[in-house]
């Protein structure tokens, strides 16, 4: 690849470039929302769920330092998802194009494995204009805004209220797996970008390095489960992976109660940031309950999204 009399290479990379690529997408978080929004951590967690060798691309200068990076992550049967970082003062030199082309390639020959139409699905910060028009020209449209959400706790949190009946138990490994995925797959079917996926499948890609199965909850009525929180700890606070509540047990308080749950862990583990992201435009206005605890958003990110054929 040659882009103004320079050369650079791009090749997939090794275990050893996660924290030279964590470097990268820090000095790019930096850019777009004034603080790095990413650890070594969460790399190789991404990385150990999908195949570095066919799905993961960098981007080496003439002075072969790390200057662009890209993933394909399968996130389901008919779905795929996309990042592609630029250093900052590389940017506008044909980088971001060329990384694109390389998700789409790899893109393509995965589809011819697959039945029917597939999603993929480019994220974007909301503020780069020039990756965004990258993606529109490159035959992507527009779907949804997902906002950072964020708190910092300044004392204990509220004890979190439960109806009668109701108990929240931590996660049993070997016991509870199928019960977990069950009410990931009950409440999460309608949410948008749902991608259909085996359980064993959705397991091995939830337990990464920073799996902790004390930081993942159960709500139970009696002897029937009724919600979820999945969490993992970061250098940089608790993220909140994902949180469900069967629709029949919704509006009772039980979200909140799982949100507070788990605050209240992470303030004994004396960590007092907390972080999700949400869909803007969540079915249960999920928002709302986010703000009801204390969280704001802190940036934006967009998704655009193209529709792939064999």
């Amino acid at each position: 690849m040659k882009s103004e009399s320079k050369m650079y290479v791009i090749k997939h990379p090794t275990i050893e470039d996660a924290q030279a690529v964590t470097n990268l997408v820090s000095l790019c978080d930096i850019e777009e929302i004034g603080e790095p929004d990413i650890t070594l951590s969460d790399v190789l967690d991404l990385w150990q769920s999908i195949p570095i060798e066919t799905n993961v691309w960098i981007v080496l200068s003439e002075a072969n330092k790390l200057i662009g990076y890209a993933f394909l992550e399968e996130r389901g049967a008919n779905r795929l998802d996309t990042c592609v970082f630029v250093n900052p003062a590389f940017k506008n030199q044909g980088i971001a194009s060329i990384l694109l082309q390389k998700v789409e390639q790899r893109a393509a020959v995965i589809i011819k494995n697959k039945e029917g139409e597939l999603k993929l699905m480019n994220h974007i910060p909301f503020t780069n204009t020039a990756a965004i028009n990258l993606a529109v020209n490159s035959g992507y449209t527009f779907s949804r805004l997902y906002e950072r959400m964020r708190i910092q706790l300044e004392g204990p949190p509220n004890v979190p209220l439960l109806p009668d009946n109701i108990v929240i138990q931590p996660f049993q490994p070997d016991r509870d797996e199928e019960i977990l995925f069950s009410l990931y797959d009950d409440t999460f079917r309608d949410a948008w970008g749902y991608a259909q996926k085996d359980g064993a499948t959705w397991m091995a890609q939830k337990k990464g390095d920073n799996y902790d199965a004390s930081l993942w909850f159960i709500v139970w009525r009696e002897d029937q489960p009724a919600g979820f929180l999945m969490s993992t700890m970061h250098d940089d606070g608790l993220f909140i992976d994902l949180v469900g509540v069967k629709r029949e047990y919704r509006k009772h308080g039980i979200g909140e109660a799982l949100l507070l749950h788990a605050f209240s862990l992470a303030y004994k583990r004396q960590q007092s940031t907390i972080l999700l992201y949400v869909d803007s435009d969540s079915l249960t206005n999920a928002n709302r309950l986010y703000q009801k605890v204390g969280m704001r958003p802190h940036s934006q990110s967009a998704v655009y999204v193209k529709n792939l054929t064999c």
